[in-house]
């Protein structure tokens, strides 16, 4: 093995033999005693050996053996270190957040991550990753679990149930939202229901997951979002990708449009 090869691989087990898969080139630079030029070479042969890969300007993540051949790292273990870098507020949402939680019914084929600014990396660095930009991220729903290398934010789960009606097309027919509403369900808390109401949330998404947990008789989830949703002024589809007439739920205020009672079980 040649002298180049031994020191990267030398940095890259001194980063994973301290619980790190990943690394920016500021830290870098300061291994490589200041020495901006060698660090440059050192990132320019190591992304050509497949030691690592570039997430962003100046940031990376290296590769486990059984990586290398897909070109494929699992996001779960850099993304909280992305987003810090990149000092963009994030939360794991959606069906990957449903899945963490034991949501049999899907897995989703993309990572799903919510955030409060545009990302701009190109989307083929960041290839099976999907963000969804929501202008205020609640903080108190927000929990942070640990992972592989560090935490990660993820929904909790009455947030991931009202996200997956605001995200109804990246959730899967209203059929899967169901399901998956149906599978976390014993993971969603009174205490959770009341922190999601503490946000300045659209009443068009309270009353859908409000109705449905009536449907699943969780009487006591529901209640409060009940009392939310009388803000509502006017009735709503339960699905807004479906048929637009169905019977009306007048407590809701829902236009029943699909058969909700067909992915219920008896």
């Amino acid at each position: 093995m040649d002298k180049k090869n031994s020191n990267n691989i030398d940095f890259i087990e001194v980063n994973l033999k301290n619980g790190r898969k990943t690394f920016s080139m500021k830290e870098l630079v300061n291994y490589k005693g200041e020495n901006v030029n060698a660090a440059k070479q050192y990132v320019k042969y190591s992304i050509r050996k497949k030691f690592i890969k570039n997430l962003s300007d100046g940031f990376y993540a290296i590769y486990s053996p059984s990586e290398k051949d897909s070109g494929k790292i699992s996001p779960d273990d850099f993304i909280d270190q992305l987003m810090n870098y990149k000092k963009i507020n994030y939360y794991t949402g959606l069906l990957s957040a449903s899945a963490y939680y034991g949501a049999a019914h899907y897995r989703p084929l993309v990572y799903q991550v919510i955030v409060d600014r545009q990302i701009h990396t190109p989307k083929k660095i960041l290839e099976g990753i999907d963000f969804h930009k929501k202008k205020n991220i609640p903080e108190n729903c927000i929990i942070k679990q640990k992972g592989n290398y560090g935490f990660i934010n993820y929904s909790s789960p009455a947030l991931t149930a009202y996200d997956l009606f605001k995200y109804e097309n990246e959730s899967g027919t209203i059929s899967n939202i169901i399901l998956v509403i149906s599978d976390i369900l014993p993971q969603i808390k009174i205490s959770d229901i009341k922190n999601l109401l503490r946000n300045n949330l659209e009443v068009t998404y309270v009353q859908r997951l409000g109705f449905i947990l009536e449907k699943l008789e969780a009487n006591e989830l529901a209640d409060p979002l009940f009392e939310y949703s009388k803000k509502a002024t006017a009735y709503v589809q339960f699905s807004r990708l479906g048929i637009k007439s169905g019977n009306k739920n007048n407590r809701w205020k829902i236009i029943e449009n699909v058969n909700w009672k067909d992915f219920i079980a008896a």
